[in-house]
């Protein structure tokens, strides 16, 4: 299956296995049925983390820089010389401190209305949560699952999961336009 077009009009695939953007054949049966539900979902996911695990998410910013552009950034309509958010951050339960998710962003602000930008810019509040209350029309398109052994993590925001990882990417279209890029990242052992 084109991996473009996972779960763009469908929350189930008959064939159960993808390979992902590693190789690695994905049984997506057998992934426990909350996680399952997060990969393919085109909602907020600090609501859904919310509803299921019964507690206050807040979001932790790790990183959050403004750089402009030298080169494209691929799956964004940006050119040399646009501003870029390029954001890290933790998703953690407020009340028994447990990471839920990391997620990395690709924002090109040049989409987004100012007060939204400036928002995004202090880091304090995750990016599906502020367009909703903001009531911006968007559209998200899931474009990659893939999966990341908990012995092959060299990457920073990745080896603070401490257990075998599943990530989706997705596009985020504001007017129709692909503003924002995001990578979530999910520890499987918690959604056990």
């Amino acid at each position: 299956m084109d991996k473009k077009t996972y779960f763009r009009s469908s929350g189930f695939l008959a064939e159960d296995i993808i390979v992902t953007e590693s190789g690695i054949k994905l049984d997506l049966s057998t992934i426990p049925s909350f996680l399952r539900t997060l990969l393919v979902t085109d909602g907020t996911v600090t609501k859904s983390l919310e509803a299921w695990f019964w507690e206050k998410v807040k979001i932790e910013p790790m990183s959050n820089q403004i750089e402009v552009l030298d080169d494209i950034v691929q799956g964004l309509e940006v050119d040399s010389g646009d501003k870029i958010l390029r954001r890290e951050v933790v998703l953690k339960g407020v009340t028994s401190s447990t990471i839920y998710a990391t997620a990395r962003s690709n924002v090109s602000l040049k989409y987004l209305p100012d007060e939204i930008s400036e928002a995004l810019e202090k880091g304090e509040i995750g990016i599906g949560e502020l367009l909703r209350e903001k009531g911006v029309e968007t559209y998200r398109d899931i474009f990659n699952i893939n999966y990341f052994s908990s012995l092959s993590k060299k990457d920073s925001l990745l080896s603070i999961l401490k257990a075998d990882v599943l990530s989706r990417s997705y596009r985020i279209r504001v007017n129709g336009y692909p503003a924002i890029i995001v990578t979530e990242f999910f520890p499987i052992d918690i959604y056990y």
